[in-house]
């Protein structure tokens, strides 16, 4: 099966193929036994990513062979997949199409692939006639393992061009426009920027994107690393630099980031390669979600967005007679309470598991900080996307 053939949404079977090959070329085992052996890579990484993190520069940890295969099999299908949720709502929920069915994209900070080859696949299953993927890393070994793995994805109908540079240098990247900048997981590592200097980064971002492109930026799902993204986000969409698409609605300030009790990022639920779940066994990461912020910027005109929609930004309680969670409706925060009194546990559990952080609801009641709904069909679902 071919990675355009495994669908148009999620992990696809060639792009895990690929990295066992590569966890087998670097251990010179086969099969299970060269995933056993690149456990202890993946814990230096996954080490590396949170205890460990260096307060300045990260190593090029892809110059290790281990390292690199490591991070393919484990940490790659993960943000490959962030990537697919990102993209599906900005084309799926916000309407946004690229302006070309030749599309450019350019990949900053790329490392081996996860987000450039993602955004690629999900445009040529979408019937994009061709891509032209441009990665940019500091790492050549990155970018080497880039160009397979993107062969080995995206096949015959992809053109692929790597760069060795710093994606906080706008002097290294190339000078032509794309219709997709993704940015994945790279602004963390920008931390000699600071709220100006990262208004100065997007600038020149915009130079360089078709003015119906897309802008894609993910980060970790942590404290600091989604609110300094949604302070980002906020200005960007208050003084009108680009179009927010999302994941606000709209282009007024975070309430979550004015309250201070809690941030703004995503959990969505995924089915984990295989491969991926053999490595976890000693990990005993929780693999049921991916977690994440992201923006979305474009100037590309777009369809309205309900005005009575509510973007679900908290996890769902399930609590005595009722589900409750917290929303965004119109820049305010809102706490929904859906009535469960007559329905089974097991009804119920369905119920909280037809939504869930991320998603897109309306309802008829009027906007308000506290909405107690009188019927489970008084709440219907706008948007919702399951890998």
């Amino acid at each position: 099966m071919s990675a355009l053939e495994s669908g148009r949404f999620g992990y696809p079977p060639v792009a895990e193929q690929f990295w066992v090959r590569q966890a087998e070329v670097a251990t010179e085992l086969s099969g299970d036994l060269a995933l056993e052996r690149l456990m202890p890579y993946v814990g230096r990484l996954s080490d590396l990513f949170t205890t460990e993190r260096p307060e300045k520069t990260f190593p090029d940890y892809f110059a290790e062979q281990g390292l690199l295969a490591g991070y393919g099999v484990f940490f790659l299908p993960q943000s490959f997949t962030r990537t697919s949720f990102a993209l599906s709502y900005a084309m799926d929920f916000r309407g946004w199409r690229p302006p070309t069915d030749r599309a450019r994209i350019l990949d900053l900070g790329s490392g081996p692939g996860s987000c450039g080859v993602s955004v690629a696949h999900r445009l040529l299953a979408d019937g994009a006639r061709r891509v032209s993927l441009h990665a940019l890393d500091k790492s050549p070994s990155a970018l080497v393992a880039l160009e397979n793995f993107a062969e080995s994805v995206l096949g015959e109908k992809a053109d692929v061009s790597t760069r060795a540079g710093d994606a906080s240098r706008p002097a290294a990247w190339p000078e032509e426009t794309f219709d997709v900048i993704v940015a994945g997981f790279v602004l963390n590592e920008l931390k000699e920027l600071d709220a100006d200097g990262l208004m100065r980064w997007v600038t020149e971002l915009k130079r360089r994107l078709h003015p119906e492109g897309l802008l894609i930026i993910l980060e970790p799902a942590l404290r600091v690393t989604s609110e300094r993204l949604q302070r980002l986000s906020d200005r960007v969409a208050a003084e009108g630099l680009l179009t927010r698409l999302g994941p606000d609605l709209d282009a007024l300030p975070c309430p979550q980031l004015a309250q201070g009790l809690h941030w703004t990022h995503e959990a969505r639920r995924w089915t984990a390669p295989v491969s991926t779940e053999f490595v976890n066994r000693k990990l005993h990461r929780d693999l049921r979600e991916v977690r994440f912020s992201f923006a979305l910027f474009s100037n590309q005109v777009t369809p309205p967005v309900d005005p009575a929609a509510v973007r679900v930004v908290s996890d769902v309680q399930m609590i005595k007679g009722m589900l409750r969670f917290i929303g965004i409706q119109q820049g305010a925060l809102q706490t929904v309470e859906v009535p469960t009194r007559g329905l089974s546990k097991h009804a119920i559990k369905l119920l909280a598991e037809t939504f869930e952080r991320g998603d897109i609801i309306a309802h008829a009641q009027p906007p308000s900080p506290r909405v107690r709904l009188s019927d489970v069909p008084d709440l219907r679902i706008i948007y919702s996307v399951r890998a």
